[in-house]
């Protein structure tokens, strides 16, 4: 009897196995855990993007220099006393910048000096010897007419006649040699007054001015130094006005024209176009280059100064093209991309291709077709698989 019911038991227990495992093949365990659902982002810009019609522009180097730079250099022999500005120092027209020793020049100076005044008092005398000469030879002219009348009249001797005649006569040959006088004392004078003027001149030589408004891009000289005529002891630029000195491709440079509008930009002001104009063309072309240069007047800008390097576009013609705003492009290391919103609104970061900067934005190669949604102010943030809210 016990042995019935054990195996019983046995039999039970057997099915109830048999009951789970086939409940378990059926599907009636617990189900897979499903992927959490993305991330949703605000605040974003998303701009579609099409094929636009952009200027065709052609790239050309350069460096951007000042329309007017001149050296300044010592018109006279001395030794240097003081040396006024350094190197980047900004100077005003007339500014002194420079002191030569100039004590020779100053005795110099001070003779011609001496003798200009010393002429000059002899051309005032001659001209009182004139004077007097006119007024004696006027008295003498009278008293002869006078005894001409006489004469005729009978009531003078011959002597009496030839005595006056004689005085009249000496009279007028003093005047003129009083005139004779006069004009070698003026011409004295004058000799005087250009020696004076130019021993002032050379004594001027010896305080080097700035020529115009500027900067300071050079200095060779200190005091103690012996400066020689011809030979620079400052450099200084204009500040007023630069060009960019382009390095165009011969075959491009004929189609430039003066005066053709030219977008610049320069890698140390990066984001800023600067709209110049074709102010002159070289004519040829290097012939080992194969290259000419154009000269590119810039406006007026503080940041501007020589040296800077750069590019400027000559429009040539137009051309089809998808640009985006620089703001959206991003940089992964070497390479180059943007965040693209697909249909169901996920945000997708795509590497791109990119071709020249223009005023609208960068111009896409690759990577981006006519219709797909540029996120536009991605900032810092990681947005790669999150979603925009409401961006489906």
């Amino acid at each position: 009897m016990r042995r019935a019911v054990s195996g019983g038991k046995l039999l039970a227990a057997t099915a109830a196995i048999f009951a789970l495992a086939a409940l378990a093949g059926c599907g009636g365990g617990a189900a897979p855990p499903q992927p959490a659902p993305p991330e949703t982002v605000t605040g974003l810009n998303v701009e579609t993007v099409r094929v636009q019609t952009i200027p065709n522009e052609i790239p050309a180097p350069g460096t951007v220099a000042s329309v007017r730079t001149a050296p300044v250099a010592a018109q006279v022999m001395g030794t240097v006393e003081e040396v006024r500005v350094h190197e980047g120092d900004r100077v005003r027209r007339g500014e002194l910048l420079i002191v030569l020793d100039g004590r020779e020049y100053a005795a110099r100076r001070a003779a011609a000096e001496a003798g200009l005044a010393q002429a000059a008092a002899g051309e005032q005398a001659a001209a009182r010897g004139v004077t007097a000469a006119q007024a004696q030879a006027g008295v003498a002219a009278k008293t002869f007419k006078r005894y001409v009348y006489l004469r005729n009249q009978k009531s003078v001797s011959p002597q009496e006649f030839d005595e006056v005649q004689a005085k009249q006569e000496a009279a007028q040959a003093m005047l003129a040699e009083a005139r004779a006088h006069q004009q070698e004392a003026g011409a004295a004078y004058q000799q005087a007054r250009e020696e004076a003027s130019a021993a002032s001149t050379v004594a001027g030589y010896t305080r080097l001015v700035a020529p115009f408004d500027g900067v300071v891009l050079q200095r060779f000289v200190d005091p103690g130094a012996m400066a020689t005529p011809g030979t620079p002891l400052l450099t200084v630029e204009e500040t007023s006005k630069y060009r960019l000195e382009a390095t165009v491709d011969a075959d491009f440079a004929g189609g430039i024209r003066l005066g053709m509008p030219a977008r610049v930009e320069l890698d140390a002001i990066p984001g800023k176009n600067f709209a110049g104009r074709v102010a002159e063309i070289e004519p040829g072309a290097d012939p080992s280059s194969h290259t000419a240069q154009v000269k590119v007047d810039l406006p007026p800008d503080s940041a501007l100064r020589s040296g800077l390097f750069g590019r400027a576009w000559f429009r040539e013609g137009d051309r089809q093209a998808i640009v985006v705003p620089g703001a959206a492009i991003l940089d992964r290391g070497q390479l180059r991309g943007l965040y693209v919103v697909d249909s169901a609104g996920i945000i997708h970061f795509r590497l791109v291709t990119l071709g020249p900067g223009t005023p609208a934005g960068r111009v896409v190669l690759s990577g981006l077709g006519s219709g797909d949604r540029v996120v536009t102010n991605p900032g810092a943030r990681e947005l790669d698989g999150r979603k925009l809210e409401g961006g489906s």
